[in-house]
């Protein structure tokens, strides 16, 4: 066992990035972020990230004005766009029912009437009901003249009065922000994309110095790929952190316009409405993912596949309402799945489908590509040090400078700039890292569980998480973290460890021994277990969470 200092600890807690983004174990989600703006922006939908300040003058007016109360400083507006215009608008909103806060999505039209609520996530063991659509409905149309006042406007159900309360307020609040921020005609109108998403003041999170003077670790975060990405650098000044963020994320939209499937116009799109006609040429990057992942099928017994979309369609799981397909359904997408019916052309550098209905969805293995094109941009920007984290799964160090190569471990926390302590939260338990790795400089990371939605069937609760194999979703709480030199390596390991049963895993042990992995399961009765293998990669244990 590995045990911190006091002072590496204190470091860890505060500022490690979360290679897991786990849940609280009462929690149960019905929809990630990616999903909830599927619903309520379309799955194709072109979608703008805008973080809006909301200072205490504005504040003020705003809650004297409306006797809605506004407790937190910022609020982020996703924003779906078509010919240059806003079409629609949603927010994330976090209302406390009961004890604990449920987490829903607020669809919103430029007329200012709510078009959609969906709940993401509920905490709490009674009110549930409000996730249902008969209840949800309800709101469509409201705009801020309405009162929205549950048992008059809203129609309550029995043993969800404080849920249904939170959910009201909740929607009153979003359609308030709405009213404030984007007043008006305003709200068509679309800003330029310099515009958007505008970076917080840039200050450090974290300062040193040297013989040079003095440095900062600076962050920022934005929406992209369907996810929340984050990028963390060491510069010597503000002005460096914001030309490398603008790098990074510029190269996070450019793979985002290949590989993205929320997209009509990505690369991706393409391919997947003319592939099955004939052969479709495509660029130099998109064939070579795809001729990877069709390597990575053969190579991991078909637990890595990029075509399981059709299956994860009759599942519903796209559409954010899972389902047990019926019988016909669930033989007619298995005969669309299985990357052996793709074929590739290296010579034209094309490629098609065998079969009418089948699509690529590269989901990870994209953000692991991209993870990795992101470090080594702004390793080429001369960044001292940098760490990629797309959507808490995806993870990539830059490779460091010589001038960083030079530098003294940090005077508090005792970790040499370039490495990045990364906690692997508990399948269960948000607040729990049994695990850090320590992700090196040109090391990526990769996070893959079944912890994020669950449903039940038959007494047994099933995750979003499609066994391609088979056709059916897994069971159980589990996750894999695996750390390589290649972003896209580390995704297909985590996957293919994920799937394998205890059984296949040890008959295949010899060609996962030089890999550095950690797999954690919770039983029935809570306890977790760990399995780690590391012979590179450093790994440190809490003190406070022995294993």
């Amino acid at each position: 066992m590995v045990r911190t200092s006091s002072n590496r600890a204190a470091w860890l807690s505060a500022s490690a990035v979360m290679a897991a983004a786990a849940i609280p174990a009462a929690a149960e989600v019905y929809l990630n972020e990616a999903q909830a703006l599927a619903v309520i922006l379309g799955e194709k939908a072109i979608i703008r990230r805008e973080q809006k300040a909301l200072d205490e003058t504005l504040r003020t007016k705003l809650e004297r004005a409306s006797n809605i109360r506004l407790p937190e400083s910022t609020y982020t507006f996703f924003i779906a766009t078509q010919a240059g215009q806003a079409v629609k608008y949603a927010i994330q909103m976090n209302e406390i029912g009961k004890s604990e806060p449920i987490t829903f999505m607020v669809g919103m039209s430029p007329e200012g009437k709510v078009t959609e609520v969906v709940i993401m996530v509920f905490r709490e063991n009674r009110g549930w009901e409000v996730k249902e659509k008969r209840f949800l409905n309800q709101f469509r149309g409201k705009t801020l003249r309405n009162a929205i006042r549950v048992d008059e406007d809203i129609i309550n159900y029995t043993g969800a009065t404080l849920s249904s309360k939170a959910v009201a307020r909740g929607v009153k609040r979003a359609l308030l922000l709405l009213d404030a921020f984007y007043p008006g005609e305003a709200r068509t109108k679309v800003a330029p994309t310099s515009q958007f998403v505008q970076p917080l003041p840039l200050s450090p999170v974290l300062t040193t110095t040297d013989s040079q003077g003095s440095l900062g670790l600076y962050r920022q975060s934005r929406y992209a790929m369907g996810s929340v990405c984050e990028i963390r650098v060491w510069c010597r000044y503000a002005d460096e952190a914001r030309r490398a963020f603008a790098t990074g994320f510029a190269e996070i939209h450019r793979n985002e316009q290949v590989f993205s499937a929320y997209r009509e116009d990505s690369e991706l799109a393409l391919v997947n409405r003319e592939a099955g006609s004939g052969p479709v040429p495509v660029t130099e990057e998109f064939f070579n993912l795809t001729r990877y992942a069709v390597r990575s099928w053969r190579w991991s017994l078909g637990a890595l596949d990029v075509t399981v979309g059709p299956l994860m369609k009759a599942w519903g799981f796209w559409q954010g309402e899972p389902r047990i397909p019926s019988r016909t359904e669930f033989l007619e997408a298995q005969n669309l799945v299985g990357c052996n019916k793709v074929s590739l052309d290296r010579r034209g550098r094309t490629v098609q489908f065998q079969r009418q209905g089948m699509e690529l969805d590269f989901g990870g293995l994209a953000k692991g590509h991209a993870a990795k094109r992101v470090a080594r941009v702004l390793q080429e920007q001369e960044v001292l040090a940098a760490l990629v984290n797309l959507g808490s799964s995806s993870l990539c160090a830059s490779e460091i400078t010589p001038s960083a190569a030079a530098l003294k471990p940090h005077r508090e926390t005792g970790v040499t700039i370039g490495e990045w302590p990364i906690g692997v939260a508990h399948p269960s338990d948000a607040t729990q890292c049994p695990v850090y790795f320590l992700l090196e400089p040109g090391w990526a990371l990769s996070t893959s569980g079944t912890y994020e939605q669950h449903f039940q069937v038959d007494g047994k609760k099933l995750s979003h998480i499609l066994d391609p194999r088979t056709g059916w979703p897994l069971n159980g709480l589990r996750s894999v973290t695996a750390v390589t030199r290649s972003g896209r390596r580390s995704e297909a390991l985590t996957k293919q460890l994920l799937l394998l049963s205890s059984v296949e895993r040890a008959a295949m042990a010899e060609r996962f021994k030089n890999f550095d992995w950690a797999d954690f399961e919770v039983s029935q009765t809570g306890a977790l277990a760990v399995n780690v293998n590391s012979r590179r990669t450093p790994v440190l244990v809490p003190s406070n969470q022995p294993l």
